[in-house]
């Protein structure tokens, strides 16, 4: 029978064993946690030494080409490159433009394959949207990219306020079998006319629906391996990220308007000159038709109020400047009246504006196609205007920005 003493000896043994006792369960679940924590960590770390490069700096063209003026309207540029053939190409571009203020945007989309005719003065015909990088490093090499976001301010006859520029390693890392994804389908029912365009114009919500933070810490050893680089002008690769996931959201919330630029009712075509296939043109005038709709609804108010009455006259001695200048222009939100020859040619380019106070704005908005140096010139010219401001092309124009 055992004694008092054997019972007190039994239970001490039963407690101690229960105190021993390990849960694996947890113990795993908890070695799980530190690993993905640590990953993360280490993630982060790789991400704080990834940056965001602004290509353009090196040139110092970014004073040229992108917008200094903070008014209520952005107009971000996006442009995706893939590797084809050992060599990098542009397969697709975006323009998103919003007004935040009137809840309102626009997205254009510009796929590689189509021609642009306007560098026919440097190429002596047309080169597609995919070549545009290439023809840049041809012409003067190292100034690709410069002359990339160049002609995609030409072919959209406007300035841009920031660029982002994805390459195809960082493309590849944060989402590896985009083409044969099915998910953009899904993203038709966001756009007011996205059931009339193109799946492939989707391409900029399926991306941007990857860019998650996690995704980011994730995927960061993989990008600083590879030595993968974004170029923006937005100064942190965070800052990149934040800013897909914001266009995301608008395009989700907003209900933006898609101009498509592959779609037929932009496209002029015609017989390649190999006279192998077709050849699509980008047809510059309907798409400013379309875009100058939107874009007069979009203006920021002060802008607005202004109702600017604009004329440009070329006084340079070489042709074309002023309807260039006068597309821009008008792609702006500032009405052009009339464009056409000067009476007699001009040294330096000058702006007539008889009443500055009433048309600041406008002035501001025209003057941010113009950098460099100007006159400007509180009055008129000697001969017969009524604009509410009057520019003469001089022969300085092609010193404005000439690449």
């Amino acid at each position: 029978m055992a004694t008092k003493r054997d019972r007190y000896r039994t239970k001490v043994n039963k407690n101690t064993k229960k105190k021993i006792h390990i849960n694996t369960g947890r113990l795993f679940a908890f070695f799980f946690i530190i690993c993905i924590v640590g990953y993360l960590v280490y993630g982060y770390i790789a991400l704080r030494d990834i940056k965001s490069i602004d290509i353009l700096e090196k040139s110092n063209s970014n004073y040229y080409l992108l917008s200094e003026r903070k008014d209520q309207l952005e107009k971000t540029l996006i442009v995706f490159e893939e590797e084809y053939n050992e060599r990098e190409k542009i397969s697709m571009a975006y323009l998103y433009v919003q007004n935040k203020e009137k809840g309102s945007s626009v997205l254009v989309f510009i796929p590689g394959w189509v021609e642009y005719r306007g560098v026919k003065e440097d190429f002596g015909g047309s080169i597609p949207v995919a070549s545009f990088k290439f023809a840049g490093d041809f012409l003067q090499e190292g100034r690709g990219y410069e002359y990339a976001i160049w002609q995609f301010e030409q072919l959209l006859g406007g300035n841009i306020d920031e660029y982002i520029w994805v390459t195809p390693q960082a493309r590849n890392i944060f989402f590896q079998s985009v083409e044969a994804s099915s998910e953009g389908s899904v993203y038709a029912q966001y756009y007011s006319n996205g059931f009339e365009v193109n799946q492939e114009a989707f391409f900029l919500n399926v991306f941007a629906s990857k860019l998650g933070w996690f995704n980011l810490l994730k995927s960061a050893p993989q990008l600083k391996d590879a030595n993968a680089e974004i170029y923006s002008s937005l100064s942190t690769l965070g800052g990149v990220i934040s800013r897909f996931g914001q266009i995301q959201l608008d395009i989700l919330s907003s209900a933006p308007y898609l101009i498509d630029l592959s779609s037929s009712k932009y496209l002029s075509q015609q017989e390649s000159l190999s006279g192998v296939g077709i050849t699509s043109y980008v047809n510059v005038e309907e798409y400013d038709i379309v875009w100058r709709e939107f874009i007069d609804n979009m203006l920021d108010r002060e802008l607005e109020k202004e109702q600017v009455r604009v004329e440009v006259y070329n006084g340079s001695g070489m042709t074309g400047y002023a309807g260039q200048y006068a597309r821009k222009i008008r792609n702006s939100g500032c009405e052009v009246v009339r464009y056409d020859n000067a009476p007699q040619l001009e040294e330096k380019t000058k702006f007539y504006v008889p009443k500055v106070e009433n048309f600041k704005n406008s002035l501001d908005v025209i003057l941010e196609l113009f950098p460099g140096t100007y006159e400007i010139i509180e009055g008129r010219p000697s001969f017969m205007t009524t604009g509410d401001i009057v520019i003469i092309l001089g022969k300085d124009i092609p010193t404005v920005y000439s690449f």
